[in-house]
């Protein structure tokens, strides 16, 4: 039972998250759904606590410092076609499972862009959970490979 509140915890883990909990899960020789649901787990429940931290420390003030004000008038300027095509963007951004891609930035990537936090947390889970899906076919396909050399 240690072993998967070691997935859950680094699910939630920024950078790691779900891939690197599916990773070391399946490494370790445990179930693949149960690592995938713990580590999906660990990785939704820090999304709320993200956006909470990032209100609270008024991100869009210091990102408009380190991003410049160029880009948020863009943002704006192009406001309807995020309101139209954001939720997709954002999903297809979180469920590829490529460093720096997870629900860590989504969440950040959704504060930037002033997406609804309810709809965003949504996709974002969604996300996470297609993430760790591809994750978890890889990396089993990656074991049974070795396993089958060996």
């Amino acid at each position: 039972m240690l072993e998967y509140l070691l997935v859950f915890l680094l699910g939630g883990f920024p950078i790691l998250e779900i891939r690197g909990a599916v990773i070391y899960g399946l490494s370790m020789g445990l179930n693949p759904y149960n690592v995938l649901l713990f580590g999906a787990l660990g990785n939704i429940i820090a999304v709320p606590i993200i956006f909470f931290a990032l209100e609270k420390l008024d991100m869009l003030e210091l990102a408009k410092k380190l991003f410049g004000k160029k880009v948020f008038l863009k943002i704006e300027k192009n406001k309807k076609h995020l309101d139209r095509w954001g939720e997709l963007a954002l999903l297809l951004f979180v469920a590829i499972p490529a460093p720096m891609t997870g629900g860590w930035t989504g969440t950040f990537v959704a504060t930037l862009l002033g997406l609804n936090k309810k709809k965003s947390f949504v996709v974002i889970s969604i996300g996470i959970i297609i993430a760790g899906i591809i994750t978890m076919v890889i990396t089993q396909g990656a074991i049974n490979s070795a396993q089958a050399i060996l």
